[in-house]
């Protein structure tokens, strides 16, 4: 014991920082959402993420570099080049946020049921509702670590002029609450897919929303100056009832497809517990064959 007392003492202070910090990291772990830890973990491994996260890095590097060697002779003289390179980053970002996002959560939704895996989740402690918000957690720090990325840019932008602060702030709120909305239609979506043939309609009807919603953004966001009190009052005001109920129904709908309903009701479960019955019947035959002898 000696021996190792004095090898500890003879480590670096930063090893044993290091230690420290792992063991809180370890101890903090326990108590976040497993769903969450799960969903990150496969979403960081796969290749969608990693490939649309170097795609708009690399588009919103070669759009700035470009920008600036296009209108390098009027920075000087012009005091609205930063709207228009905001625009370019906006469009950037909202891509992720937009599509991929919640189109990654419809596939998650999607593949448990067609895999199979939910069984799995609604045999644990966790309740169906902490399951949906786990899974609606991780795409929310995907918009967030898309939004930290693209920062830079978005102050790039700011400081070529002609593009206030507040614009740029009213534009990422709007983003961040349409991005939620197309991952509450995604959650409804993927609930209501209980096979692999209906997953292309399901598909088709989120993208068909999320094209829609996007491209509503951006021309909302490129006319922000352009609106009138009235129509953001009365905007605002239609537009909050209309999330309110998306996440009342698209949160109803996902917890209730996770929910398990007793007595069986698939024709799989039916067919294991006849089969379970059936293995049971000889075992019983046989047994009273014994007796009777």
């Amino acid at each position: 014991m000696t021996g190792v007392t004095d090898v500890a003492d003879r480590l670096p202070v930063s090893f044993s920082r290091m230690t420290r910090i792992d063991e809180w990291a370890d101890r903090w772990s326990d108590r976040f959402n497993p769903v969450v830890v799960r969903e990150i973990r496969q979403e960081f491994r796969g290749r969608r993420f990693s490939i649309t996260l170097l795609l708009s890095l690399g588009g919103a590097w070669l759009s700035s570099v470009f920008g600036v060697l296009s209108m390098l002779d009027r920075i000087r003289y012009q005091a609205d080049l930063g709207e228009s390179m905001f625009a370019v980053f906006f469009v950037i970002l909202s891509f992720p946020l937009c599509i991929v996002i919640p189109f990654g959560l419809f596939r998650s939704m999607t593949s448990e049921f067609v895999g199979s895996t939910w069984e799995l989740l609604v045999i644990t402690p966790m309740k169906p509702s902490k399951i949906v918000r786990g899974k609606l957690a991780t795409a929310m720090l995907q918009a967030a670590l898309y939004m930290a990325l693209q920062a830079p840019f978005l102050c790039f932008a700011w400081l070529l002029k002609g593009i206030g602060m507040t614009q740029i702030v009213v534009g990422l709120v709007l983003l961040v609450i349409v991005s939620f909305c197309l991952c509450q239609l995604a959650l409804f979506c993927g609930s209501l897919v209980r096979k692999a043939a209906w997953q292309g309609l399901g598909m088709i009807a989120l993208m068909a929303g999320s094209l829609v919603s996007w491209g509503i953004l951006i021309g909302v966001v490129s006319n922000l100056t352009g609106m009138s009190v009235e129509t953001w009052i009365g905007g605002g005001i239609c537009f909050g009832i209309g999330l309110l109920y998306l996440v009342i129904v698209a949160s109803a709908t996902a917890v209730a497809s996770l929910t398990p309903t007793y007595p069986i009701h698939t024709p799989v479960d039916q067919l294991r517990v006849a089969g379970s019955r059936a293995v049971e019947k000889p075992d019983e035959g046989g047994g009273q064959g014994e007796e009777s002898q």
